[in-house]
């Protein structure tokens, strides 16, 4: 009688997928440790490699290139969700204190969670990555933009300030800069600078 021959195992398509997904995962944690503490340029793919677990070929394979696993890192760092949904709530609220409160737990919950890439991509020295940082500035610029004429109709804006003006002090208060010096240099916690960030907002805006 005939041996039956071995039976081959099923191709799992599905978890060679979820396999997959996890590797790159593992890879882009594991790059943005390192780089957000170090430099673009002295971080290298073996490194990155050796973090993650894997070998340097593998990140090859999956990314191709240390820029493009920098894109990949970005990318998946910004997904921050319910900001929009936090900003229109703000919004609606006819108090401008509570305006610039929200300003500052929208600009904590960016800064807490994207700190270290705002200063990666600016120290990176790579003129993509330069050019998103400087994407994200012009972006964040314009979400802001509403709040001067609301700021003005409420009444309480301090005589003497211009729309532009407005804006620029709360662009500038709240950009990663004041974030890096006061919470990643100086040790402050994010909901210190919170804090001390809608106060700050609210005097140097609205009269008493």
């Amino acid at each position: 009688m005939a041996k039956a021959g071995k039976r081959k195992r099923a191709y799992n398509a599905g978890l060679r997928q979820e396999q997959a997904k996890a590797t790159r995962s593992r890879i882009v944690e594991a790059g943005r440790r390192l780089l957000a503490k170090g430099t673009y340029s002295s971080v290298t793919i073996e490194e990155i490699a050796e973090e993650a677990g894997v070998s340097y070929q593998t990140v090859y394979s999956v990314f191709g290139t240390k820029l493009k696993l920098a894109h990949a890192i970005i990318e998946v760092g910004f997904r921050i969700e319910g900001v929009e949904e936090r900003a229109a709530e703000f919004a609606r609220s006819r108090d401008p204190e509570v305006w610039l409160r929200g300003v500052a737990q929208i600009s904590r919950s960016i800064q807490e969670k994207c700190a270290d890439l705002f200063r990666f991509m600016r120290e990176s020295g790579d003129p993509q990555l330069l050019a998103h940082y400087r994407e994200h500035q012009t972006l964040r610029l314009t979400q802001e933009g509403f709040l001067p004429n609301l700021l003005a109709r409420s009444g309480r804006l301090l005589p003497g300030l211009s729309e532009p003006e407005v804006l620029a002090v709360i662009w500038a208060f709240s950009g990663n800069d004041l974030y890096s010096m006061l919470v990643l240099d100086r040790g402050w916690t994010p909901s210190r600078y919170e804090e001390w960030l809608g106060s700050a907002l609210i005097d140097l805006l609205l009269i008493a």
